[in-house]
C-alpha cells in the first residue's frame, strides 16, 4: 500500500475534514459545511509517483480507462478519504462506476449532477440538494463565495497579464488557474501566494512571442507541454478549461448564476462560444486541442474543426503522465512552424540544388532507415542505410570529430567529385538532432516532406501521403504552404512495419505481397503485432494466401483512407512518397477507391524527407 498521505504533510491536520472532488463543483458548499475540498486530479498529477498510482489503480479500473479517471480513483483510495463528491452528469463517462467503486471502499459519495440541458431551475435544485447534504444554507455559501471571489479576482488579473501584457507564461497561467478548483485546500494561503505572484509578475517586462497560442480541452497530462511550446518562441495565452475551473467568470454573480455560467459540464456549444470569444479577444494565432486517450471528449474534436474552419488547429492526444514523446514534439514543432510561415508570410526561395557553389546533403534519420540525398554541381546522388547500421557506423562513438570525418569521407566518395569547396548538411526525421555531430541544421519531418514534394513535383496544391516504417503522414498543401496535417503515430497499424510483420508470417517477400489486390480477404485486426494471430487463423481455415496478401494491402489502405479524406486537396491531386510507392497493390487501391483525380509518384519518392531537408536548408 502506498503511504500516500505522507507526500502531502499540509493535509495531515485537515485529514478528517477532506472531501475529494472529481471535478469542479460548488466548493463554497463544502467549506460552508465545515469541510475542506480536495481536487483529486491535482493530487494525482502532482504526486511524486503518479505512474505508481496508475499501476496500483489496476486493482479497481482496467487499462482502457483514461489515466485521469484512474488517477482520481487511486488518489481517493490511497488517501483513505472518508468523503467524496463525484460529478456524475457533466463530466467523465466513467463517473457512475467511480461512485460504485468508492462506495465499495467505504467512502461516502455525493453524486453531483450538472443538467446537460443547462436548465437553471434544475441546477438550483441540485445545488440546494448539495447544500442540504452538507447541512448548511445558501446565505452561508454566498458569504464563502464572496471570500473566494477575492482569490478569483487576483487570478483574473493574472490571466489578463498572460494575454494582454505577456508577463505570465502559459504554464504559470495553467498552474494558478487549475489550482483554484480547491485553492490547494487553503484559500487564505492561496490568496496570499497568488497576490505575491501577481505583484512580482506585474514588475516583469513583457515578452516577445512568435505566436499567441490557445489551449482547448482538459489540462494536458504531459509534464513538459508548456515549457516545450515556450522553447519554440511561442506562448500559450489561453487555457480553456483551467480558466473555467477557476470560476473567474463567476465573480460578482450569485452561487447559482456562477455555476450556470461555467461552460465545461454542459453542451459542447457552450464551450465553443467561449473558445471563439477567446480567439477574437486574445488575438490567438492558432489553437492546440488536447484530448485524452480513452476519453469521450475526443468526439468533440471533429465538431471543433468543423466550426473553426480554416483557423489553424492541432490535435494532440495524451495517455499517461510523462514528457512529450518525439512524435508529439514533431507535431507541435511542425504546426508552429507552418503557422509562423503563414503569419509572417515566409516563403522559400525558388532554388536549384544542382546549380550551387556549395554542395548540400539532406539526411533523413528515420526509425527503420536513413536516407541520404546529395546535391553537387549538376549532379545528385542518393543512398539508403538500415538505421541501426547507420548509427553503429557514424553515431555510436564518443569522438564527434572522428564520426564527422568518417561521414564526410563517405559523402565525398558518394559524390565522386574533386575540389569541393564546402558541403552543407541538413537533417530531419526522428533522429534529426543526433545528426548535430555532422553540423547538420535540423528541420521537422512534416516541413521537409512537404518541401521535398513541392520541389520534386512542381505542384503547389495537393495532398501528400507518406507511409513510414512506424507512422503515416498525410499533409494538405495549399498554394505551396502546409494547410494541415495528421499523423497515425500511436501504433504501427497501416505502416511499413505492419506489412513487414505480415510478410514474415506469410513467408513471403515484400515484392510478392505487393502484387496482390484482387478479392482481398477481410482482416479485422490492424495491429502490427496481434494481426499475426488473425493471419494464422485464416491460413488454417484454408483461405487462399493470395487473397490474404490482398487483404493485408487493403487493410493498409483502409487505415489510411480517413486521413486522406480529412486532408483532401480541392485540386484532386495526391502525391505519394516513401517505400509504399513500390507496393503495386496499394497503389491500385488508391486509384480505384480514394477518389483522387491524379496520383503522382515523384522520382526518388523514398527520399522526400532528405530532399526536403536540403531544400529548406539552402533556401
Amino acid at each position: 500500500m502506498i503511504n500516500f498521505l505522507s507526500d502531502y504533510p499540509h493535509l495531515t491536520n485537515k485529514y478528517k475534514k477532506l472531501v475529494g472532488i472529481s471535478s469542479t463543483v460548488p466548493i463554497e458548499v463544502i467549506y460552508s459545511g465545515g469541510f475542506v475540498a480536495l481536487d483529486l486530479n491535482n493530487i494525482f498529477i502532482s504526486s511524486p509517483s503518479p505512474l505508481e498510482l496508475l499501476k496500483k489503480s489496476t486493482e479497481f479500473a482496467p487499462r482502457a480507462v483514461c489515466s485521469w479517471t484512474r488517477g482520481v480513483l487511486a488518489a481517493a483510495v490511497f488517501l483513505k478519504l472518508k468523503n467524496a463528491v463525484i460529478v456524475t452528469e457533466g463530466d467523465c463517462a466513467h463517473t457512475i462506476p467511480i461512485t460504485d467503486i468508492l462506495s465499495y471502499r467505504d467512502i461516502n459519495v455525493f453524486s453531483f449532477e450538472y443538467p446537460l440541458n443547462h436548465d437553471l431551475k434544475r441546477l438550483k435544485n441540485e445545488i440546494d440538494r448539495f447544500i442540504e447534504y452538507y447541512k448548511t444554507d445558501i446565505c452561508s455559501c454566498e458569504k464563502i463565495k464572496e471570500e473566494f471571489d477575492r482569490c478569483r479576482a487576483v487570478l483574473k488579473k493574472i490571466d489578463e497579464l498572460t494575454y494582454r501584457e505577456l508577463k505570465v507564461s502559459g504554464f504559470e497561467n495553467h498552474l494558478n488557474l487549475v489550482s483554484a478548483s480547491d485553492f490547494n485546500c487553503d484559500p487564505v494561503l492561496f490568496y496570499k501566494n497568488a497576490r505575491e505572484f501577481l505583484d512580482e509578475a506585474e514588475k516583469r517586462p513583457s515578452k516577445s512571442v512568435s505566436l499567441r497560442i490557445g489551449h482547448a480541452g482538459i489540462p494536458p497530462i504531459f509534464s513538459d507541454y508548456y515549457n516545450y511550446i515556450s522553447s519554440l518562441g511561442s506562448e500559450v495565452i489561453f487555457n480553456e478549461t483551467q480558466r473555467q475551473f477557476s470560476m473567474i467568470d463567476g465573480i460578482g454573480r450569485d452561487l447559482y448564476g456562477a455555476y450556470h455560467n461555467y461552460t465545461y459540464p454542459y453542451s459542447f456549444q457552450n464551450r465553443l462560444k467561449d473558445i471563439k470569444k477567446a480567439i477574437s479577444e486574445r488575438e490567438l494565432d492558432c489553437l492546440i486541442h488536447y484530448v485524452q486517450s480513452f476519453c469521450f471528449h475526443q468526439i468533440e474534436d471533429r465538431m471543433l474543426k468543423n466550426e473553426l474552419g480554416d483557423f489553424p488547429l492541432l490535435t494532440i492526444e495524451g495517455d499517461y503522465p510523462a514528457p512529450l514523446n518525439e512524435n508529439d514534439r514533431l507535431k507541435i514543432e511542425s504546426f508552429i512552424s507552418s503557422v509562423e510561415r503563414k503569419k509572417y508570410k515566409l516563403k522559400s526561395k525558388k532554388i536549384n540544388l544542382l546549380n550551387r557553389k556549395n554542395h548540400a546533403v539532406g539526411i533523413d534519420l528515420g526509425s527503420r532507415s536513413v536516407k541520404i540525398a546529395y546535391y553537387g554541381r549538376y549532379e545528385q546522388k542518393f543512398e539508403i542505410f538500415e538505421t541501426m547500421d547507420f548509427i553503429i557506423k557514424y553515431l555510436s562513438g564518443e569522438n564527434k570529430k572522428k564520426s564527422f570525418d568518417k561521414f564526410q569521407a563517405d559523402i565525398l566518395k558518394l559524390s565522386g567529385a574533386d575540389n569541393i569547396s564546402k558541403i552543407e548538411y541538413f537533417s530531419t526525421g526522428y533522429g534529426r538532432y543526433r545528426a548535430s555531430v555532422f553540423d547538420a541544421a535540423p528541420f521537422s519531418e512534416i516541413e521537409c516532406h512537404a518541401a521535398g514534394a513541392i520541389y520534386s513535383t512542381g505542384l503547389k496544391n495537393f495532398t501528400l501521403l507518406d507511409v513510414g516504417g512506424q507512422d503515416i503522414k498525410v499533409i494538405e498543401i495549399k498554394n505551396g504552404s502546409i494547410k494541415g496535417f495528421s499523423m497515425n503515430d500511436k501504433c504501427a497499424a497501416g505502416s511499413g512495419r505492419y506489412i513487414e510483420n505480415m510478410a514474415r508470417i506469410l513467408k513471403a517477400d515484400l515484392g510478392e505481397i505487393s502484387k496482390h489486390y484482387r478479392e482481398p480477404e477481410p482482416l479485422s485486426i490492424t495491429c502490427a503485432t496481434f494481426g499475426e494471430t488473425e493471419l494464422i487463423a485464416k491460413l488454417i481455415a484454408g483461405v487462399d494466401i493470395k487473397k490474404i496478401m490482398a487483404g493485408v494491402n487493403y487493410t493498409v489502405y483502409a487505415r489510411i483512407e480517413p486521413l486522406l479524406n480529412e486532408h483532401r486537396s480541392l485540386s484532386g491531386a495526391l502525391v505519394v512518397t516513401s517505400g509504399i510507392t513500390h507496393n503495386t497493390a496499394f497503389l491500385e487501391f488508391l486509384k480505384s477507391e480514394s477518389g483522387f483525380k491524379k496520383i503522382v509518384i515523384p522520382k526518388n519518392a523514398q527520399f522526400m524527407g532528405a530532399i526536403g531537408a536540403a531544400v529548406l536548408g539552402v533556401s
